[in-house]
């Protein structure tokens, strides 16, 4: 059985991104420094794109 499409456009799931992460925020389940943070290292310890591809 295929998937369920999802009707939201790029506003619509972009606004219910945000809500769902100010959620986990004021429950204390995530920090935003701390991901940062994290995506940072994440993004300096890539391997850079090779051109062309």
């Amino acid at each position: 059985m295929p998937k369920k499409q999802n009707a939201e456009n790029q506003a619509e799931q972009s606004e219910r991104f945000v809500r769902e992460a100010q959620k986990l925020i004021d429950a204390g389940e995530l920090d935003p420094t701390e991901a940062d943070e994290k995506i940072e290292r994440i993004l300096t310890k890539a391997p850079a794109a090779k051109e062309g591809a």
